[in-house]
C-alpha cells in the first residue's frame, strides 16, 4: 500500500537562456512516500533537493553563485506491467511549490558588480513536472528505479527548466 524512494544524480539547466549558460550540470536528492491509490498508480509526495553552482572562467578568483532549489510537492505514477517482465515502464507527472535560493559571489577584486546581474533572487513559486522511468523488480520488498522529468519552475521574469535524471531505490 506505501512505498519509499530515495534516489539522485544529475540535474541539466535547460533555461532560461542565462541559467542554461551560465550554470553547470547540477546533482540532486530526492526522498519521496507513495500511496498506491489504483493497481498501478501511486501517488509520490516528495522532497527534492538540486544545486548548480555558477561557471566560472578558468583562473578566475571568484566563488560562490550557488543556485540551491528545494522543491516540496506530489507525483501521480502510473506503471505499465509487463507480463512475466521484470521491468516496468512508467509516466509520472506532478507539480508543487519550489524554493530557489543563491549563494553571494566572493571575490576580492572590484569585478564582482559584473556577475551581480547574473544573482537570481530568491523565491518560491510553483513548479510543474513530467517525465518517464524504468523500475526493474530487485527483490521481494524492493526495486531499482531510473528516470528523466522535465521540471519547470515559476521564476520571475521567464520560467526556469531543467531535467533531473535519477537512479534511486523503491522500498515495498
Amino acid at each position: 500500500l506505501f512505498s519509499v524512494y530515495a534516489g539522485g544524480a544529475l540535474s541539466l539547466p535547460m533555461s532560461p537562456d542565462g541559467f542554461k549558460d551560465n550554470y553547470k550540470t547540477g546533482y540532486h536528492a530526492s526522498l519521496g512516500l507513495g500511496y498506491k491509490v489504483m493497481p498501478n498508480m501511486q501517488l509520490v509526495g516528495k522532497f527534492e533537493y538540486h544545486t548548480f553552482k555558477f561557471n566560472f572562467e578558468d583562473g578566475m578568483d571568484i566563488s560562490g553563485g550557488t543556485n540551491k532549489v528545494m522543491m516540496f510537492g506530489a507525483d501521480a505514477r502510473y506503471a505499465f506491467n509487463i507480463p512475466a517482465a521484470p521491468v516496468s515502464p512508467y509516466v509520472i507527472a506532478g507539480g508543487g511549490l519550489a524554493s530557489v535560493k543563491q549563494s553571494e559571489f566572493d571575490t576580492g577584486d572590484l569585478l564582482i558588480a559584473g556577475f551581480s546581474d547574473q544573482a537570481y533572487e530568491d523565491q518560491t513559486k510553483f513548479y510543474w513536472n513530467a517525465g518517464v522511468g524504468l523500475s526493474l523488480k530487485s527483490g521481494p520488498a524492493w526495486s531499482f528505479f531510473a528516470q528523466a522529468r522535465y521540471v519547470n519552475i515559476a521564476t520571475d521574469g521567464e520560467s526556469s527548466a531543467f531535467v533531473p535524471v535519477s537512479f534511486g531505490v523503491k522500498f515495498f
